[in-house]
Formats: C-alpha cells, sequence, structure tokens
C-alpha cells in the first residue's frame, strides 16, 4: 500500500470512529486495566517488581476487549473477560519486550563504542574512567558527532516497534501468536502509523500539558497526583481504544501474507 495523507486520513477517521464503541461495548474491561495500573502504586518496596507484570495484565484485559470485539470474538461482561485471546495477547506482548530488549542492548553496546572511539579520537590519551574526560573529549564537534548514534538507535527502535505494531491484530484474527511472522504486514506503513499515531495521541499530549500548566498555575503541591491520574484516564479511555482502533483499520487494509514468512 502507497503512503501518503489519504491512508493517513483514513487510519486517524479510523481510530477516532473506534473510540465512542470501544469505550461503550468494552467499558469494564477498561475499568479493570485502569484499576490494575493504579495497583503497583500501592505495593511496598519490597515488591516493587511485580508493577510490570500488574502493567502487562492490565494492558492485556483492555487491548484484548478491543480486539475480541473488533474480530467479533467472545464479548464477556462489557468487554470484561480472560481468555485464550488474552493469554494470546499477553504472550505477544512479551515476545515483542523481549525482542525490543535484545535491540536496545545492542543498540547500547554500539552507542557505547562509537562514543568511546571519538573520544579516543579527540584525546589519545584519553581517561575512560574520568568523568572530567569524557567531558573534554565530547564537548567539541566529536560530540555532535556522538549524540548520531542514540539518535539513530532510539530511530531503529521506533521503527521496529511500528513494523510489529500489527502482531495483536494478527494474533486475534489467526487465533495464534503472531510477533515476526506478523512482521510483512506493516511493510509500506511505517509512515502511515507514525503519522496517524502522532495525530492521534495530539488531544492527550494537550490536555496533559495543559493540566500541567494549571497546576503550576494554582501552586498545587509536589508531588501532585493529578497528571498522573489524568494520564491514566486518557491511556485507557482515548490512547487505547483509538489505538487499537486504527491499527484494526491498517491491518484489515494490508493484504494478508502467507503466516509464518518473513517479509522486510
Amino acid at each position: 500500500m502507497s503512503e501518503g495523507s489519504p491512508a493517513i486520513g483514513r487510519t486517524v477517521r479510523a481510530g477516532l470512529a473506534g473510540w465512542g464503541p470501544g469505550v461503550r461495548g468494552c467499558g469494564a474491561a477498561l475499568v479493570a486495566g485502569a484499576g490494575l495500573s493504579l495497583l503497583p502504586r500501592a505495593l511496598p518496596p519490597s515488591l516493587a517488581f511485580l508493577g510490570p507484570a500488574f502493567e502487562f495484565v492490565a494492558a492485556t484485559l483492555a487491548y484484548g476487549a478491543l480486539y475480541r470485539a473488533a474480530f467479533d470474538g467472545p464479548r464477556g461482561w462489557n468487554g470484561l473477560r480472560w481468555g485464550r485471546e488474552e493469554w494470546r495477547l499477553l504472550a505477544v506482548q512479551l515476545l515483542i519486550a523481549v525482542v525490543m530488549t535484545v535491540v536496545a542492548a545492542v543498540m547500547f553496546v554500539v552507542v557505547g563504542a562509537v562514543a568511546l572511539g571519538v573520544a579516543r579520537s579527540a584525546a589519545p590519551d584519553f581517561d575512560a574512567t574520568s568523568l572530567q574526560a569524557w567531558r573534554a573529549a565530547l564537548s567539541g564537534p566529536g560530540g555532535i558527532l556522538a549524540s548520531l548514534a542514540p539518535l539513530a538507535s532510539l530511530a531503529l527502535l521506533a521503527w521496529i516497534g511500528l513494523r510489529l505494531a500489527l502482531a495483536p491484530a494478527a494474533t486475534i484474527a489467526a487465533g495464534r501468536v503472531q510477533v515476526l511472522s506478523a512482521f510483512s504486514l506493516t511493510r509500506g506503513t511505517v509512515l502511515t502509523l507514525l503519522a496517524a499515531g502522532l495525530v492521534l495521541a495530539a488531544p492527550a499530549v494537550i490536555v496533559t500539558a495543559a493540566l500541567g500548566y494549571l497546576r503550576a498555575v494554582a501552586g498545587l503541591a509536589e508531588p501532585s497526583s493529578l497528571p498522573a491520574l489524568a494520564s491514566l484516564v486518557l491511556l485507557f479511555f482515548y490512547l487505547i481504544p483509538v489505538w487499537t482502533a486504527a491499527l484494526v483499520e491498517v491491518y484489515r487494509r494490508q493484504a494478508a501474507p502467507t503466516f509464518g514468512t518473513l517479509r522486510p
């Protein structure tokens, strides 16, 4: 599919059109997911390591309900249900997290090697154990060159994340876990997904920034829970529904390849 403003517009409109039905039809699952996301804040420090598990389950409850509704799966009670679809989506999230972690680790090594190489080029007697030496070596043109590596790494991670964005939709549609095998589904859609995602996220960003500004103007004491709670509400009752609807629209527009094949 060729990229362009028509594809971006269709994706944004599909996301916004799916907002109301998603919230109405899956409200209980979204409330449960938001509630689970709040639990890690109540955990004692000794159990803080359980926080990511709660976040994964919370996201799975919300996405599971929305994807099941989009593909005419079991509805549950106002979307609230934990079944095979949720287990598959949880597996997809974990596998994507593993892929991103491995890539990030490799990129971290590459960024470190580039920075060390630039520093040694700027100062042949460079001492890698000295913070002052790092500042001196990377304070000139070398610092600009070294900063390109982390930027390229972030761009690569974003690209991989977008290429894997349709894995949940493919998993629910196919009835089995799809991660790398769904990579080809986003061929030719990366810019569409990126642009549509930025447009759909813009209202949430504006509201969050406005609340932060109002909090500062009102002189509320730090830390204030208002921005965090607002972000949570926006995430589960706006961003997740519209993004899921947008991804379902892109998935349905794509020509379905043979699952199990990897196409760049």
